[in-house]
């Protein structure tokens, strides 16, 4: 016989809701919006048949259908999560790490910086998120995520590694055939690479070297950072190395910069995790590591 089951997500958003007494901090445990909340609420209403809570400008108030279905459903979860727990324990997972990051982000920057970590840290089984997908870090899947936003994400334990800043770069041998190039102004005329999520990114550095960039300059567009880079690597024009993704190539001369003027986007890198996880002996560990490389490559 088929179960006669609510949707686990609305279980969870009620019970965060109504042990809280508030959307806004059942939405900041789980990380989405008390709107999404909400949502799920009603759907576990229409589910049951039965209003679940009282809502007024002072808040929620639990029903007493409310009260019965919370003290039943918290025992129930209360014991799928120790059951989980010991799960977790003796499959291995508590010598397992989860980081979800950008892919580009992982090619270029974090996968090449990585030796040292596993090498101090060989007990871990470690794995490296890159769904395009915005990530939910109150779920079981991710332990950590490096986000990109232009202040901390609420409701995380974030620290901030380091501001972006943008910067043109190309192949050595492209400076070579087609230099000198000693101000901005040089950069006009020349073959653009460019972004296409950041496809303004020119456009504002110009900007903020108080030169206008005309229109109808020749460009090559591709649609990651790595292919950006990548094509900058094997001469077919100028690039913007968005840091930090093309800061090790610079540092094997793969790539150059021909005018060595950054300029500050605004937005930032964030290494996050959900509260469940602060105090997780692996988190802690390359928490701890990644901040410490941030800090000798970016202050």
């Amino acid at each position: 016989m088929r179960r006669k089951l609510p949707p686990f997500a609305a279980l969870r958003a009620f019970e965060a809701a109504a042990r809280h007494k508030s959307l806004r901090a059942a939405s900041d445990e789980l990380l989405i919006s008390s709107s999404a909340i909400s949502h799920q609420i009603r759907s576990l209403e229409a589910f049951i048949g039965a209003p679940l809570f009282v809502r007024s400008s002072l808040g929620l108030t639990l029903t007493e259908v409310g009260k019965s279905y919370l003290a039943e459903i918290s025992d129930v979860l209360d014991r799928l999560e120790a059951s989980t727990g010991k799960l977790l324990k003796t499959s291995g997972a508590e010598n397992h790490l989860s980081v979800h990051l950008y892919d580009s982000l992982a090619q270029l920057w974090l996968i090449p910086r990585m030796r040292g970590f596993l090498s101090e840290n060989s007990d871990l089984r470690v794995t490296l998120i890159t769904r395009p997908e915005a990530v939910d870090l109150s779920s079981f899947d991710v332990n950590v995520a490096i986000q990109y936003f232009s202040a901390a994400p609420e409701g995380q334990n974030s620290d901030r590694l380091f501001d972006e800043t943008i910067t043109p770069v190309c192949a050595p041998s492209y400076l070579q055939d087609n230099g000198p190039i000693t101000s901005p102004q040089d950069l006009i005329g020349h073959r653009l690479i460019m972004n296409a999520d950041h496809l303004d990114e020119w456009r504002f550095w110009f900007a903020e070297q108080g030169v206008a960039l005309p229109a109808g300059l020749p460009h090559f567009i591709v649609d990651s950072r790595a292919n950006v880079l990548h094509a900058a690597r094997e001469g077919l024009g100028i690039a913007m190395n968005r840091r930090p993704f093309g800061d090790l190539m610079i540092d094997s001369a793969a790539l150059v910069e021909p005018v060595s003027i950054s300029a500050t986007t605004g937005m930032a890198y964030f290494v996050s995790s959900h509260r469940r996880y602060e105090t997780l002996p692996q988190v802690r560990r390359f928490r701890s590591w990644l901040l410490a490389v941030c800090d000798s490559a970016y202050r």
